[in-house]
């Protein structure tokens, strides 16, 4: 579990993060999302007691990192974006420095290496100054899990990972939700793989928006960008769109383009009223992906926290783009 009770984190004479407050359940996966320097990776590295708080605290898995701090720090996982520099440490010595900081038993350390190092491609032997980027990160990664943590935290898992190496880590979280870990992710490309139960969008060191990973959890109001391929005579599939969507066009002769609000048009009703006209669909998909368009264009104003949105939690921004 995780409670971000009104955190606030500096760097300088600069705000990273401001009264921010989340809470996390076990069996939860949270993705932060939000442009560059918005603070997501701030709040994960605060999470994991790798920033100092200036104000408010963090409840990891019961432990307070004001008035714990040790104690928080072991029952999280951390994934830091990326190594940083250790010259002339092996993957081995790497791992059992880590063991022994998290105080994991003697006899646990010698199997858990074994399997982060196969998780991670590397033998025990391997300098970490000589990994490739994708192995680097895999054995960060690996590291996270080693003592068996109740909480994760990643900054931009993904990076430098190929699409079969994504998989993995894309299944690591999901094994962490089914065993009733929490996680928490700092997402940089803003595209949030099906693993993830909760999104948050994070700007300007605040959460303005959050909900369970849909897009229906930030509507109404919202719309987002949804295309549509069919087999022939895109005009006439727009024809039949343009009654049940706020916007629709045509892109060309076999692809329409429509804003939805989810919550009130929902994709499979879209599909149902194509096939009744007699239009095949060939496929259809958010363009981009929803959760990218959630992240607001740089200096671009994001709407204030509306108490009155779906459950509690906000509306979300209005529609961009």
């Amino acid at each position: 579990m995780i409670r971000i009770e009104r955190l606030l984190v500096r760097a300088g004479d600069l705000a990273r993060l401001v009264d921010v407050s989340l809470e996390a359940a076990p069996g939860e996966a949270w993705a932060l999302v939000g442009a560059g320097g918005c603070g997501k990776g701030a709040l994960v590295a605060a999470v994991a007691g790798a920033v100092e708080a200036a104000g408010g605290d963090v409840v990891v898995a019961g432990k307070s990192l004001r008035r714990e701090p040790a104690e928080a720090r072991r029952a999280c996982g951390y994934c830091p974006a990326d190594l940083g520099v250790w010259p002339a440490v092996s993957a081995g010595d790497f791992l059992d420095l880590f063991a022994a900081a998290v105080g994991m038993p003697q006899a646990r350390v010698a199997a858990e290496r074994t399997r982060v190092l196969a998780f991670a491609g590397v033998s025990a032997g391997d300098r970490l100054d000589r990994l490739a980027g994708g192995a680097r990160k895999r054995l960060l990664l690996g590291r996270a899990v080693l003592h068996d943590p109740p909480v994760l935290a990643l900054d931009d898992p993904f990076r430098g990972l190929d699409p079969h190496e994504r998989g993995a880590c894309e299944a690591l979280v999901e094994a962490a939700v089914l065993a009733e870990r929490t996680v928490i992710a700092a997402l940089d490309d803003g595209i949030v793989p099906a693993c993830f139960t909760h999104v948050a969008l994070v700007d300007s060191g605040r959460i303005v928006a959050r909900g369970p990973a849909h897009p229906a959890a930030f509507a109404p109001g919202r719309t987002w960008v949804w295309r549509v391929t069919v087999a022939r005579d895109a005009p006439a599939a727009r024809e039949c769109l343009a009654d049940l969507v706020p916007e629709a066009r045509a892109v060309d002769d076999h692809t329409v383009e429509c804003r939805i609000d989810p919550a009130l048009s929902p994709p499979a009703t879209l599909v149902t009223a194509l096939a009744r006209t007699g239009i095949g669909v060939e496929s259809c998909h958010f363009h981009p992906p929803w959760s990218v368009q959630l992240v607001p264009p740089r200096n671009v104003p994001v709407p204030p926290h509306d108490p009155d949105g779906p459950a509690g939690q906000g509306r979300g921004p209005a529609a961009w783009g």
